[in-house]
Order: structure tokens, then C-alpha cells, then sequence
């Protein structure tokens, strides 16, 4: 029997705990019930983001998270800095226009991550910039930002200027100290890490970006996070939101925290290690100098179109992984390491594309790319091992 395998880096496969939460019948949100249930999603969610801060939950995609930060934090004239390494990037731009907002560029070649000293030095040229905007995992180019000096630096340099990250494909697959580097806000979404449908977006947000947005009027209806944060704290929202997610996204977080969110962190950057072995040694190039453990983008074998190969594993064995995007479209596949997925996930996907590969006439030795990823996983294990042990020695 057919079988469908979903390795694009959003959305990702649902976890258990979300279908069946989805499949119960639906709660009303102005009850007692429905209150406490949000108010332990919010609490579960501080945890898993290592934070105290507030935390707001929208019903939108990540983009919608996105635009609140800008359109509550930003009046029209106050200039922001987006750090610009794909096509995520670029949304900030597209948002800060929207709503007039100027926004300087930092630009980075595709697959290069900006360093703390180039942030620092381009808010050195910009001194009345207000919020850094930045993605942890710039998903389009599977490239992470260091995102613990990059903060440590600008405090110290510019102790006024807010940082806002998108950690929509960062969340549980690179560390994200929240309140221990002072990050302003923090987004993510429900259908990357958290196993579960797209449509809902949320963010923690810190005592000085609420004090910020307190004297502003933000420029959107929907988006106004001082209605927000009052509403929720209550364990209201200030609008209708998606109850049926957010029941799923109560399970899944429950999950989560059970499973602990380190030892999460440490399966994704697991997972994109063997990836990574495997396709270098069947003759794929990486893109990024800076890898995100969320997802790997590699150029085909000399002679293998991307193209062709996305299609075939989908045709032949109902696995799909991404293609590039923007200029990168037709010329790189993307795999994704994050939710519902382990290593024997990885395992499959990387036997899948060797035998694509054979199938497309390229020249590399049957089993190779699975065995440099067998080697790298072995290794990793055993050093978790040894690491556990140590920490938990037999008395």
C-alpha cells in the first residue's frame, strides 16, 4: 500500500496528540473550560521558549505574527533594520512598506548568515534605528543566525534598539534562549516544530517591547497586541480564535515538555548531521555556510536537475520534499528535520533519493550516502550515551 512522506520544511507531519485532539467535537471559547485550557497552552508555550514573558497566540500563519511585531512596535518614520539573507528576509522589507516603516537592508549573499560585528556596524551606520528584525533559521536557505551573540552585542552597543525574531523553523531546532539573551519578540507558527496544521501563530514578548507598544497606536485592527495581551492574560482572546488548534496545540505542547525540549533540540541537530553526511558523499554541494538543523538545502549532483529529482520522489515513492525559491527555484532541494519526524525518517528519505538518483542514470555507489549516514548517527548516539551516563552516574 501507497504511503505519502512529508519532508518539507512546513508544513510537517501532524503529530498523534494534534489529529485526535482535532478530531474531538469543539469547545466554546468564552467558557470557564476553554479559559483554562488556554492558559496552560501559554504557560507551556513560556516553557518551551525558556521564557517569563508574555505570550500571545493569534490565528493567523507566522506572517500575521510577523506584521503585528512591525505594525505594533513601528509607527510610520521610525526606521527598523531587517537582516536580509533570503527570501523570509525580504518579508520584513515587504511589511515595513506596507505600512511605511523604513527599513535599511542588510544583505546577505543566499546561504550566508549576518555576523553580531556586520549587524553592529550597520546600526553604527543607521544610529536611529529602533528594532532589529531577524530570522533565527532563514528556511528558504536552510542558514541559521547565531542569534546568542548577535543579541549580547547589540545590547551592549545599542541597549535602545528592540530585537524581533522570527523563530518559525528555529523553534526546537537551534537553541533559543529567550529571556537569557534578552530577545524582544519571539515568533513562531503551529505547523513547523508543533506537529500541527497551519493557522495559528504566537510570540512572547518582553516588559520593554510591551511598554513600547503601550505608546504606540498600532496600525492594524486585527493585529492590536495591547488588546491582546490584556485579553489573554485572562485566558481570553480578543477575537474569535481557532479553539480547535489551539486544543491540538495544548497536546502537542504537552508532548513536547514530556519529551523535553533539549532532548528535541538535540534529535533535529542529529537528524541534519546525517543529511548532511549522506548528500555530500552522493556528490550534493550544501548552500549555506551557517547550516540550520531545521532543514537542508543542497545543489544536485553535477547533471541532476533539482527539478527532476523533487518530482521523482514524489512519482516513485509519495515522498515530497521542497524545491529552491525566488532566484534559487529549479537549482537546489530542500529537506526538513523538524516535528513529527526521527532518524529512521531520515533514513528513508536519504535510501529514496540514492535510488532516484540510480534511476536517473547518476554514477554513485549504491549505499553510500546511507552508510555515511548510519556512521554519523551511530556516533551521535554513543556520544549521547557517554554524555548520560556521565550526568547520571550509577550510585
Amino acid at each position: 500500500m501507497r504511503k505519502r512522506r512529508l519532508f518539507t520544511p512546513g508544513p510537517t507531519p501532524l503529530m498523534p496528540e494534534a489529529q485526535l485532539a482535532l478530531a474531538r467535537p469543539i469547545l466554546h471559547h468564552r467558557t470557564q473550560q476553554f479559559t483554562n485550557l488556554f492558559l496552560e497552552t501559554r504557560s507551556n508555550l513560556q516553557k518551551i521558549l525558556h521564557t517569563e514573558n508574555e505570550i500571545v497566540i493569534l490565528a493567523s500563519s507566522g506572517t500575521g505574527a510577523m506584521e503585528a511585531a512591525v505594525s505594533n512596535l513601528l509607527s510610520q518614520g521610525e526606521p527598523a533594520l531587517a537582516a536580509v539573507t533570503g527570501k523570509l528576509g525580504e518579508r520584513w522589507l515587504e511589511i515595513c512598506d506596507t505600512h511605511k516603516i523604513p527599513c535599511t537592508a542588510l544583505r546577505k549573499e543566499a546561504g550566508e548568515a549576518c555576523s553580531a560585528d556586520e549587524i553592529c556596524q550597520a546600526l553604527e551606520n543607521h544610529p536611529d534605528t529602533c528594532v532589529l528584525l531577524i530570522q533565527a533559521c532563514e528556511t528558504s536557505t536552510a542558514t541559521s543566525h547565531d542569534l546568542g551573540p548577535i543579541a549580547q552585542s547589540v545590547h551592549q552597543s545599542f541597549p535602545h534598539v528592540l530585537i524581533v525574531v522570527d523563530a518559525i523553523s528555529a523553534l526546537l531546532t537551534q537553541p533559543l534562549q529567550t529571556d537569557d539573551w534578552g530577545l524582544d519578540i519571539v515568533i513562531s507558527g503551529s505547523q513547523k516544530s508543533l506537529g500541527l496544521p497551519p493557522g495559528l501563530s504566537f510570540m512572547s514578548i518582553s516588559p520593554r517591547a510591551l511598554d513600547r507598544i503601550s505608546d504606540h497606536t498600532s496600525s492594524s485592527y486585527y493585529f492590536d497586541l495591547s488588546a491582546e495581551v490584556k485579553k489573554q492574560k485572562a485566558g481570553q482572546t480578543a477575537y474569535t480564535p481557532a479553539v480547535s488548534l489551539i486544543d491540538a496545540l495544548n497536546e502537542t505542547t504537552r508532548e513536547i515538555l514530556r519529551q523535553g525540549p533539549e532532548q528535541i533540540l538535540a534529535e533535529a541537530d542529529l537528524m541534519s548531521r546525517c543529511t548532511r553526511k549522506a548528500l555530500l558523499e552522493l556528490g550534493f554541494s550544501l548552500l549555506s555556510s551557517s547550516p540550520s538543523s531545521a532543514v537542508t538545502a543542497a545543489f544536485p549532483p553535477e547533471g541532476v536537475s533539482a527539478t527532476e529529482l523533487v518530482k521523482k520522489l514524489e512519482q516513485e515513492f509519495g515522498i515530497k520534499i521542497a524545491g529552491g525559491q525566488s532566484e534559487l527555484k529549479g537549482k537546489i532541494v530542500r529537506i526538513a528535520h523538524l516535528g513529527y519526524l526521527d532518524l529512521v525518517d531520515v533514513f528513508s528519505v536519504l535510501s529514496a533519493i540514492e535510488l532516484c538518483l540510480l534511476m536517473m542514470g547518476t554514477e554513485i555507489e549504491a549505499g553510500s550516502g546511507l552508510r555515511a549516514a548510519l556512521l554519523e548517527a551511530a556516533n551521535g548516539i554513543d556520544v549521547s550515551r557517554q554524555q548520560n551516563n556521565h550526568e547520571n552516574p550509577r550510585h
